[in-house]
């Protein structure tokens, strides 16, 4: 392989470039390879789903973005692109790195959460939403008051099974914002460059801070836009309604009906409500709360 990396907790061999990634240099054999190709065809089978954009089984997954590219995963070993013509190299990097490499960490019988994630003190502060409850913005004011970023908004657990404890590997060392949150935070002059042409999302890299191990969560923040309060209100949270509102946050969890992952989603979310403090945090549907909202963040690590 040209290239060799970091990503996701794997050693990913690659024969195209990704600046995203942290490159590495050991003679270990490759978790996964990435390579140019033709896409296999996937037997159809009872309990997978096939469509035009998709096949997944639990060992074979196929997406297809129009204008862009095929993606086959196989086995959690390996993923095939193949390009459509004219694509950007920008944009098939984006969908490899979020639904090939889903599917490959699925396969792999892992299920990656979709989450912000900064570091205090030696360990986690998960911040998890809908998208448009304010991840982003929260991560990067959380960042511009001294906490460390460790993962943009994909982290990917690792089952002590002494302990029976989690702890969480990092995607790979670039936050992502939106236009709107850069100019509110002030944060345009740390742009490295912009996520895909069709985007007006920018990628922020973090390599020299960048951590390759898995660590700890203390702290679950659950974020929430709601019409029935006028300013941020912060509640802990707990039972039933912890573990349906921190399933949902599994990424790409559309695909795991198919993947045969119930017992490994299961275990992984009630494990994470029983080891972490977790708060819900509601904000208002309209209007800046950004400082408000990390200072109650910042208030509880204190």
């Amino acid at each position: 392989m040209a290239y060799t990396y970091w990503a996701y907790g794997l050693k990913v061999g690659s024969q195209l470039p990704f600046p995203e990634l942290l490159p590495l240099q050991n003679d270990d054999p490759c978790d996964l390879t990435v390579e140019w190709g033709s896409i296999p065809v996937i037997e159809k089978t009872l309990n997978g789903f096939h469509s035009e954009t998709y096949d997944i089984t639990p060992t074979s997954y196929r997406i297809t973005i129009k204008e862009v590219a095929s993606y086959f995963v196989q086995g959690g070993k390996s993923i095939i692109i193949k390009a459509c013509e004219n694509a950007d190299q920008d944009s098939i990097r984006l969908f490899c790195l979020s639904n090939a490499f889903a599917a490959a960490l699925h396969q792999r019988k892992t299920i990656p959460i979709h989450c912000a994630a900064l570091i205090d003190k030696g360990q986690l502060v998960l911040v998890l939403g809908d998208s448009g409850a304010g991840k982003s913005t929260t991560m990067a004011s959380l960042v511009q008051q001294g906490l460390k970023p460790f993962s943009d908004d994909v982290c990917v657990p690792l089952h002590d099974p002494e302990t029976g404890k989690i702890s969480l590997f990092s995607s790979y060392p670039m936050m992502k914002f939106w236009k709107e949150t850069l100019d509110l935070m002030g944060l345009n002059s740390m742009v490295n460059r912009k996520i895909s042409p069709d985007m007006e999302k920018y990628g922020i890299y973090f390599h020299q801070s960048f951590l390759m191990d898995a660590l700890s969560p203390k702290l679950i923040i659950l974020m929430e836009k709601s019409g029935q309060v006028s300013s941020p209100v912060l509640t802990h949270i707990s039972g039933i309604e912890l573990f349906t509102k921190l399933e949902s946050n599994a990424y790409r969890g559309e695909y795991l009906g198919f993947s045969d992952l119930k017992k490994e989603h299961f275990m992984l979310f009630t494990q994470l409500a029983n080891q972490s403090e977790c708060y819900l945090l509601k904000r208002p549907l309209t209007g800046n709360f950004v400082d408000e909202v990390a200072q109650k963040i910042i208030n509880l690590l204190n």
